[in-house]
């Protein structure tokens, strides 16, 4: 695995895709031919714009093509992001990246990935990967309504497949949980991401049926290289350990839940 670049990115692209979401596309060679499925980057707009907020946002790659070019999945969710969600074609953002752990996949075994909210992204990434190695992938994504939504045809397009949809109160898909009434059968491996109690949820799907399990953790972030210590989480051993360097993806046995 290469060591992480900090680069400038011109911006490609920027389209809303679902409310208060876009995909943002960004020409960045270095980090697209190093990135691998579960991995992230930092991304912000450096000392040529020191308007607060300061620190960088974290992102999970969501798309990379051979030509130098990776996809994000930006939900706004305060001042920092409402702020990278502005960006137009042309204009250029400072990232670093690839960082953290990415997930490990079984070729013999197919992939179940169980998506809530902008915990999509990396599943996008997963799934044109995993597909390319002649794996067979499901995506499960589930919000709280359909106007939330990611845009279904550029899930097609860049992933290759069609999520099963669930949202919360049934306005798009079916209504209930990305853990509800599962087809279990070929006992595939389990791939998460998403807010913790969904997290959890998914923990006590995979003990409940042996499978397993890998979580990609949704902590703060303020510098991605394990420097400020603000992405702890708690490791089954009973220490806390960063999710930027040892994850974000861990197999779910490695930490604690409170299930």
């Amino acid at each position: 695995m290469r060591a992480p670049a900090r680069s400038w990115a011109r911006v490609l692209g920027n389209r809303v895709v679902a409310r208060d979401t876009r995909w943002i596309e960004l020409e960045c060679p270095d980090v697209a031919a190093a990135a691998s499925p579960g991995q992230f980057v930092m991304m912000g707009t450096g000392l040529s714009d020191v308007a607060a907020p300061f620190l960088p946002r974290p992102f999970s790659i969501g798309a990379r093509d051979g030509d130098g070019r990776l996809g994000f999945l930006v939900r706004e969710f305060g001042a920092g992001t409402r702020r990278l969600t502005r960006v137009e074609p042309g204009d250029e953002l400072l990232i670093l990246g690839p960082l953290g752990r990415p997930f490990h996949l079984s070729p013999d075994r197919a992939v179940l990935c169980l998506a809530g909210g902008v915990g999509l992204a990396p599943f996008l990434f997963v799934s044109a990967e995993a597909r390319h190695e002649g794996c067979e992938v499901r995506i499960v994504y589930g919000e709280r309504s359909g106007d939330r939504v990611f845009d279904l045809g550029l899930v097609r397009e860049i992933a290759g497949v069609d999520p099963e949809l669930r949202t919360d109160d049934g306005s798009l898909g079916a209504r209930g949980l990305v853990i509800d009434d599962l087809d279990l059968g070929d006992r595939p491996q389990l791939l998460a991401c998403g807010p913790d109690p969904m997290l959890r949820a998914c923990v006590r799907l995979a003990t409940e049926h042996d499978l397993p399990l890998q979580v990609s953790v949704e902590e703060h972030m303020g510098c991605g290289v394990g420097t400020c210590q603000g992405c702890v989480v708690l490791s089954a051993t009973g220490e806390w350990i960063k999710s930027c360097t040892e994850g974000p993806v861990f197999d779910a046995t490695e930490l604690t839940w409170q299930t």
